[in-house]
């Protein structure tokens, strides 16, 4: 009856028919002795049923029944985005206004991905929307309301290289003398504290008392540099990205009527990442949300990561004294296997969480025992090799890594065995400014009539340009003996003697020798006053010099480094073949791969030995635990008998965590 229904509206529609004659046409089949047979019709579903359905019972239970100050407590791989993306969805058809919304996130590219799904989950436009990182809305509203403030709407925003050069001027005013250069920090380390101290609010001194002891004897200087800066910024109408959220911070806190007026307008306020932000992004979001008192934040706090930048894994404990807590904590990326161990390794200061997989496996994780690097690197190579040969693709494998110098024996035995391989936690070793100083200074040694190379070195003495370091090469070059020549050369420079002194004592030394000799008595200057992740660079290059004790001669370790850089150049540009990721766990966070290595879990190592330090030794559990939670498939973790360097004593390293591993939970592979 039903399809009759419509095939009579249809033809009644369609045709200039006489109407009595179709329906005549039609009822001659309405007999009385005709059964009808009603067809069983699923009910027509809503889009509000259709988000439910697409979430399992805790990611349900988060998107519905949240209300008011709420924080989801979400494990890895649990489907954090779409908790979110559903809930935006949820509140457009319940009657929120996309203006009413505001989303933070840590990234331009997070926000796009989830209001492009949120609208597709809703049918429904979100145009009027604010969504962004913490910059971008705190730039929005200090444009709209930073006036009662005394900020210009016009102003212009201070990238990172623009505010160094800035501290840079701000400093100068301050040096009277070469004595007083040397006795302060450099431009960028003065602005990396600066930054430090906005971010984590803390005073000068505290912040030297935490991450530069050596300044303390001058912190009343640098407290006027900081203040010089911040008067400059203001004389010119600028903020850099710290004062946004600085500036955001004041307007909100001394400003109440602003304060009522923004947050009567944001009835729901959703931040992702939260487990990243540090105290400033904390109290913004919470005084945002003050009026309608809707804060909807998903973090773990297990993966917070960021502490150099300021971010507070303590905020989520924090905003959990008074918050509804639900918590998702079915893994749908790893199989059961990986995921028994990553519920074992979960660090101790973390919010307890068991995770469930959803996909099982027969692979437990596998740890590796391997005698040095160089045996680590040719395993974890081999094991890429015999993985790509059963079906795997380069693309689906990763090898994970405490700190980016950890991977220079592994990219050298990659270039030889010609496995295509792309790195996320920086540049190819050999491509790195500090490595290629290092590389022409053994080149000189080796070959004092490289021209290039000299202009190298001697571009890094104060007061040498091209045009001068140009006449100093000619001269040299065109004698018998380049460096004994130059050893008498005249140069205004106050480190020229630094670099002589160097280049005397490393002559007939072996290449380890040569590179500590010039590292530890003239380069390690020239890094500090240079570059702002100086110790990074610095710890680099300890790692070169210990890869150079296994080479006898120079040039046997040039063409180690320089051939294997030119095959690793050659394949990078296979586009077709996908590549090996090689990657530190800060910028693997976020990401998954088939098949994972960690490598280098060795006290010292992993966890790092300024941990100790620093003691952040519960960061350290937080980075491993990321590490490991990337894998899909197969996990490896690698470590070895002897660890790289002897930074301290290992033994008063509180955690190894390859001991920390229950047995049960593991296969265990010794290399021979």
């Amino acid at each position: 009856m039903y399809r009759s229904r419509l095939l009579e509206n249809f033809y009644l529609s369609s045709f200039d028919f006489p109407k009595s004659i179709i329906r005549g046409k039609i009822n001659m089949h309405r007999e009385k002795d005709v059964k009808e047979y009603r067809l069983e019709r699923a009910e027509k579903l809503t889009i509000h049923d259709n988000i439910i359905n697409e979430l399992d019972a805790e990611q349900r239970e988060a998107v519905i029944n949240s209300s008011g100050k709420v924080i989801v407590i979400a494990g890895p791989g649990s489907g954090k985005t779409k908790v979110i993306t559903y809930k935006i969805a949820h509140l457009l058809l319940n009657g929120i206004k996309p203006s009413e919304i505001l989303l933070v996130t840590f990234t331009r590219a997070a926000a796009k991905e989830m209001i492009e799904r949120a609208q597709k989950v809703a049918g429904k436009n979100l145009d009027g929307m604010m969504a962004g990182t913490f910059h971008h809305v705190c730039n929005a509203l200090l444009r709209k309301y930073g006036w009662v403030m005394g900020i210009k709407p016009n102003f212009t925003i201070l990238d990172e290289e623009d505010a160094t050069d800035l501290m840079k001027l701000a400093r100068s005013r301050f040096v009277t003398s070469k004595q007083m250069g040397k006795a302060l920090p450099t431009h960028n380390e003065l602005h990396s504290l600066y930054s430090y101290m906005v971010n984590t609010m803390q005073t000068p001194y505290e912040v030297l008392l935490k991450k530069a002891r050596r300044w303390i004897n001058v912190v009343d200087i640098i407290e006027k540099i900081f203040q010089e800066y911040i008067l400059e910024k203001e004389k010119q109408n600028v903020l850099d990205y710290d004062d946004l959220l600085l500036k955001m911070l004041r307007l909100l806190e001394e400003h109440p009527d602003i304060r009522e007026r923004i947050s009567s307008q944001f009835r729901w306020v959703l931040v992702d990442e939260f487990q990243d932000t540090n105290i400033l992004q904390l109290r913004i979001v919470e005084l945002l949300s003050q009026v309608h008192g809707n804060l909807f934040v998903v973090a773990d706090d297990a993966q917070s990561i960021y502490s150099f930048r300021g971010a507070r894994f303590e905020n989520v404990s924090e905003l959990m004294k008074d918050a509804r807590i639900f918590k998702i904590q079915t893994n749908y990326r790893s199989a059961d296997k990986i995921v028994d161990l990553v519920n074992a390794m979960i660090p101790r200061s973390a919010v307890p969480k068991r995770l469930r997989a959803v996909r099982s496996s027969v692979q437990k994780p596998i740890v590796v025992n391997t005698y040095d690097h160089f045996d680590e690197a040719h395993f974890v190579t081999q094991r890429i090799i015999e993985h790509v040969e059963n079906g795997a693709s380069y693309s689906d494998i990763a090898v994970i890594y405490r700190a980016h110098s950890h991977s220079l024996e592994l990219q050298i035995e990659l270039a030889k065995k010609n496995i295509p391989f792309k790195i996320l936690s920086g540049l190819r070793f050999t491509e790195t400014a500090h490595a290629k100083d290092v590389i022409a200074f053994l080149k000189i040694l080796e070959n004092p009539y490289e021209t290039i190379s000299w202009m190298r070195i001697l571009k890094l003495l104060d007061n040498v340009g091209n045009v001068r370091a140009e006449k100093i090469i000619s001269e040299i070059t065109s004698t018998e003996d380049p460096i004994g020549t130059f050893l008498n050369v005249d140069v205004k420079s106050e480190n020229i003697k630094s670099l002589k002194n160097v280049l005397t004592e490393s002559l007939g030394k072996s290449p380890k020798e040569q590179i500590r000799t010039f590292y530890e008595n003239f380069y390690k200057y020239v890094l500090e006053v240079h570059y702002q992740d100086f110790r990074d660079r610095e710890e680099d290059i300890e790692r070169l010099i210990e890869m150079a004790s296994f080479y006898e001669t120079t040039e046997a370790l040039l063409s180690e480094l320089i051939v294997s850089d030119a095959r690793g150049i050659t394949i990078e540009n296979d586009e077709d073949s996908g590549k090996v990721t090689l990657t530190t766990v800060h910028q693997a966070k976020g990401l998954e791969w088939k098949v994972v290595f960690v490598i280098g879990v060795n006290p010292g190592d992993f966890p790092h030995f300024l941990a100790l330090k620093d003691n952040s030794l519960d960061e350290e559990e937080r980075l491993f635990y990321v590490a490991i939670t990337r894998a899909k498939d197969v996990l490896y973790i690698t470590h070895s008998v002897l660890s790289r360097g002897n930074y301290i004593s290992y033994d008063k390293i509180e955690r190894d965590f390859v001991k920390d591993i229950p047995p049960h939970l593991a296969e265990f592979w010794r290399v021979r």
